[in-house]
């Protein structure tokens, strides 16, 4: 049996409505217990926690305090186990202090895109080669290639990735839309 899910919210925080959105774009069923109105979810997170803050995401045993979407696909429990991946279609490095102060970013943070696959979904979105990605929706990229591989895993076919890019210094947003389809694989001849 999957981990019950329980999100622990604070009515209009905007922290909590990102989690909520979140889980329901993935089809995440969850019970919402409000703070401001659940004497009992006040209890139960000062007990936890020591504590009263929100959100909190509580899957089994296991309290996430103001997760990001990397970490909420990484915990959550996966609806179906053979549930088709999609590619973003670029690689990326993890960006260091040198290539930071080389593309004039404040600091070391976020993926440098290398080649770009023709036709792929990052192509599509107008992500180019030497673009830094900063951030993933509303949240910064700080855990390098690795979280952005991890984000890029957790999303399905038809999903829409909502990235920050730092391009010759400039801050520009992209959308990268995952085909509903796979594409096809080219079968060898026979």
């Amino acid at each position: 049996m999957a981990d019950a899910v329980t999100v622990f919210v604070k009515a209009g925080d905007p922290a909590s409505e990102a989690v909520l959105r979140y889980l329901d774009g993935r089809g995440q069923a969850y019970t919402k217990r409000d703070v401001l109105t659940d004497p009992s979810a006040t209890a139960i997170l000062f007990g936890r926690l020591g504590r009263v803050t929100t959100p909190v995401v509580q899957i089994g045993d296991r309290l996430l305090v103001a997760p990001d979407p990397v970490q909420l696909a990484r915990f959550l429990p996966r609806s179906e186990e053979d549930m088709p991946s999609v590619a973003f279609g670029a690689a990326v490095r993890t960006v260091t202090s040198d290539i930071a102060s080389d593309k004039r970013l404040p600091a070391a943070y976020g993926v440098e895109v290398g080649s770009v696959k023709e036709g792929s979904p990052a192509e599509a979105a107008g992500i180019r080669p030497g673009d830094v990605i900063t951030g993933i929706g509303a949240y910064t990229l700080n855990g390098g290639a690795e979280q952005f591989r991890r984000a890029v895993s957790a999303r399905k076919p038809g999903d829409t990735m909502a990235l920050t890019v730092w391009r010759e210094g400039d801050t520009v947003e992209a959308s990268v839309q995952f085909p509903a389809e796979p594409a096809p694989v080219a079968q060898p001849p026979s």
